[in-house]
């Protein structure tokens, strides 16, 4: 008997939690039009307003999309549901509307699932005379049962909308569909196409069999970048916006070119090609770091003297004037390499700066002095300046290139705990860098 007892309960727990209504199915009974508005007063009472404010209730079928309260009759307040085909209220900016069985509650909620009703509305010919304590528990309770059960329905819609995304997808995919032609089309192509230059945006245009076009969304259309194969070169292989390589090697024939195939049409190709023109200028930094930075490239033990900086790297820059594969202008070809054993590579025109930095890093100032130590701490070296060895070939008639290789500066002695301790020693300067320039036969194969 005892177990049979349980049972029924169970079932009918269950089925009380299965039935709880959305406001889908609690606001059947509204419809658009005036609604009669209680506000609440500095009594915490609801008060009659004398003017009633219209009310829209936009439906699909038996679901609310959107509720328009007109504020007062004249501000717009578009109140939308928080989960599709299972609302437990509808939002609009800080405030929320809940249907009840006889009326409509425009309030607030807070963190702790707590309402605060600021207005009730009523159906004309209805009254309202319920304690606001009353209403606000009356909502609370019912929105804290809604939200339990949301979680079907947000896995349905999430479900129904990546279903609508695939949708989408095909609709504007390539597809399925004849397709006559690809284009490739600049949006807003730089005047200087060049390392470190601004960027290059494009998209993509598709011409079908019944001459309808197709395009990226960067071009106004809904054509999936998904769509094709991208193989760039001479700048980053990248849908919609791409950067020229700074590599100067990994761009033939100084040219940069886009280069895309469809993925469901293997002979469709579109390519569009435009001239690298190396006239943005480039600054390289082989610098040493500054005292303070220490730390970070090595174990230190920090007294109240200030770490000494680091060196700058040696660096040997190659030039080569050869002729730009296209034009036809004279071009030179870079080549950087430096002691940490990287090289770099660029092409610039001749007026076009190269600025090499191969500084020495600023000492640490010294530490304050303190109570066991009032003398202040001792100033960190800067850091020598790195040598610099320019080779010119022959060819090379204009090379517009600035160095700056000069020692770090130290730091400052720090000041003493009191008057009986001294203030620490400056650090000295780093020692300047050589610059050698020289001119002999130089060859780069790239």
């Amino acid at each position: 008997m005892k177990q049979t007892i349980t049972l029924i309960l169970f079932f009918i727990l269950g089925y009380t939690l299965n039935a709880q209504e959305s406001q889908n199915d609690v606001a059947a009974g509204f419809e658009s039009g005036n609604y009669v508005v209680y506000k609440l007063n500095d009594k915490n009472k609801f008060e009659k307003v004398g003017k009633p404010w219209p009310i829209e209730i936009t439906k699909s079928g038996k679901n609310i999309s959107g509720v328009l309260v007109k504020r007062s009759g004249i501000l717009d307040e578009l109140f939308q549901p928080d989960v599709p085909g299972y609302p437990s209220h509808f939002l609009f900016k800080d405030f929320r509307l809940t249907f009840q069985k006889n009326y409509i509650a425009y309030h607030q909620w807070n963190a702790k699932q707590q309402a605060t009703t600021k207005f009730v509305f009523t159906k004309e010919g209805e009254s309202f005379n319920e304690e606001l304590e009353t209403v606000n528990k009356t909502i609370q309770e019912y929105a804290v049962a809604t939200f339990k059960n949301q979680s079907t329905a947000k896995v349905s819609l999430k479900e129904d909308q990546a279903k609508q995304v695939e949708l989408d997808r095909k609709l504007n995919s390539l597809e399925g569909k004849e397709v006559t032609s690809l284009e490739i089309k600049l949006i807003d192509q730089p005047d200087k196409i060049s390392h470190f230059g601004k960027s290059i945006s494009y998209g993509i245009i598709a011409t079908l069999k019944n001459g309808d076009k197709l395009s990226t969304s960067n071009l106004g259309g809904k054509l999936p970048w998904s769509d094709f194969t991208l193989n760039h070169e001479g700048c980053s292989n990248l849908a919609e916006i791409v950067d020229v390589d700074p590599d100067a090697q990994k761009i033939p024939n100084d040219v940069i070119t886009f280069n895309a195939t469809s993925v469901y049409h293997k002979q469709l190709k579109a390519t569009k090609s435009i001239n690298a023109t190396y006239d943005v200028g480039v600054r390289v930094s082989k610098g040493g770091f500054n005292g303070s930075e220490r730390s970070n490239k090595e174990v230190t033990f920090q007294g109240v003297d200030g770490q000494h900086a680091g060196h700058a790297d040696n660096v040997t820059v190659k030039v080569l004037t050869v002729k730009h594969k296209k034009t036809g202008e004279p071009i030179n070809k870079i080549e950087i390499t430096s002691t940490d054993g990287k090289t770099i590579r660029y092409k610039l025109t001749p007026s076009t700066e190269l600025i090499i930095y191969a500084g020495g890093g600023r000492g640490m100032d010294g530490r304050k002095g303190y109570k066991g130590k009032t003398s202040g701490g001792n100033g960190g070296n800067g850091g020598n300046g790195g040598n610099v060895t320019v080779i010119k070939d022959p060819s090379v008639t204009e090379f517009n290139i600035t160095i700056n290789n000069e020692g770090g500066k130290g730091g400052n002695g720090g000041p003493p705990d009191m008057s009986t301790g001294i203030r620490g020693t400056n650090g000295n300067q780093g020692a300047s860098g050589n610059t050698n320039k020289q001119t002999q036969k130089v060859t780069l194969n790239f």
